[in-house]
């Protein structure tokens, strides 16, 4: 029997899958046909996600301030931080991933 909580943990996990499939397929799709550079576009990216932290801050406060501002984009920085440390756990498999797909790649061809 699962612990109390599983299936909204499940039920969120897909969703969030859901929605980051179709928001990299709509970002890749948009850098491929406007030619936008890969490292270009992932400073767009960074830049886009701090611009919508920081709207999302103005936005649920009644009184926003710059301090206020200031105290969330540390938060925002720690969360960007634990998120990269908790990625490179799984380095490894990432690259191999990859080199199977490239190597699959180029038996088709």
């Amino acid at each position: 029997m699962s612990e109390p909580g599983d299936d909204d943990l499940e039920g969120f996990e897909e969703e969030y899958d859901e929605h980051r499939e179709a928001l990299f397929d709509l970002i890749t799709d948009y850098a491929e046909e406007n030619e936008v550079d890969d490292a270009f576009l992932t400073g767009l990216l960074l830049d886009l996600a701090v611009t919508l932290r920081m709207m999302l801050y103005a936005n649920s406060m009644e009184k926003p301030s710059s301090s206020g501002l200031k105290l969330e984009l540390d938060r925002f920085l720690k969360d960007a931080g634990d998120h990269v440390r908790e990625v490179k756990k799984g380095a490894d498999e990432f690259i191999a991933d990859i080199k199977a797909a490239r190597e699959a790649d180029e038996e088709a061809q």
